[in-house]
């Protein structure tokens, strides 16, 4: 494959990675608190599976291609940006996992606004890491 074609196809999952997690963190969420506490655990489970195929599914093939252009570093484009492009991801993963997920488990159980508000905040870390993410990808595109 050619070093173009890496960045293509680099560049457009990032984006739309990062399109589906603003999706998730601005439609998805600001959504919650208008559901009828007796409808929310299905409304959560239905959008949950939802955004699993259209945003995280994407960000594993995305986080796999990532780690694959580290391992093979084609020709002319620079390593710097990929792992911090890698860091960034690494957050947004974290996040996800040690925070979000578990409020939203939560969530799940009680349909609390309190526990809704709390996710959109914390969840700030996990958008601002995929724009960053994004910000190396220009870097990349951009230098090689």
């Amino acid at each position: 494959m050619t070093t173009d074609s890496w960045l293509l196809i680099y560049a457009m999952l990032s984006a739309y990675c990062l399109a589906g997690c603003l999706m998730e963190h601005f439609a998805v969420f600001s959504g919650w608190p208008a559901v009828a506490r007796g409808e929310f655990r299905a409304v959560q489970t239905a959008q949950g599976h939802g955004s699993g195929v259209v945003y995280v599914l994407p960000k594993v093939l995305l986080t796999a291609l990532l780690i694959v252009l580290l391992a093979v570093a084609p020709d002319g484009i620079p390593a710097w940006p990929l792992w911090a492009s890698m860091a960034v991801l690494a957050v947004s993963w974290a996040s996800a996992a040690l925070i979000q997920i578990p409020i939203q488990l939560r969530i799940r159980r009680t349909a609390e606004t309190r526990e809704i508000e709390r996710l959109r905040r914390t969840d700030w870390v996990r958008v601002l890491a995929m724009v960053a993410h994004v910000g190396f990808v220009i870097v990349v595109v951009t230098v090689a």
